[in-house]
């Protein structure tokens, strides 16, 4: 996905617990290099952080799974976004988190429904 926003301001959403609250989680807050994840869906987990290189890569273990987000500057600004899970079957919260970043960082926008009774999952497996 391409972001019109910087690499610093895309890491920035993901390495932090202000950026991860206002388009991923109800709260993400970290300490000692694990995040407290907690989501509108009601789960909650801890989650370690497996590497993080400033505006470039960050690789978390989620919920059983490998979360890495990887940032290429765009050759005329922006940021180049990839987004990829260790399960295959994660490709629709993938998409969702993907585009719920994107609003987030370029418009200041939270796509979420902030409804514990709805999720987060837009489409079936």
């Amino acid at each position: 996905m391409f972001c019109a926003s910087g690499p610093n301001d895309v890491y920035r959403a993901v390495s932090t617990a202000l950026g991860r609250e206002r388009f991923w989680a109800t709260s993400a807050p970290e300490s000692g290099g694990v995040i407290s994840f907690r989501l509108g869906d009601g789960r909650a987990g801890e989650c370690r952080i497996e590497e993080a290189v400033r505006d470039e890569l960050y690789r978390l273990q989620y919920f059983g799974r490998t979360l890495t987000f990887t940032l290429t500057a765009g050759d005329t600004g922006g940021t180049e976004l990839m987004l990829s899970s260790s399960d295959p079957a994660d490709c629709a919260e993938v998409v969702s988190l993907l585009l719920r970043l994107k609003a987030s960082v370029d418009f200041g926008v939270d796509l979420r429904n902030h409804d514990e009774a709805r999720t987060a999952s837009y489409a079936d497996s």
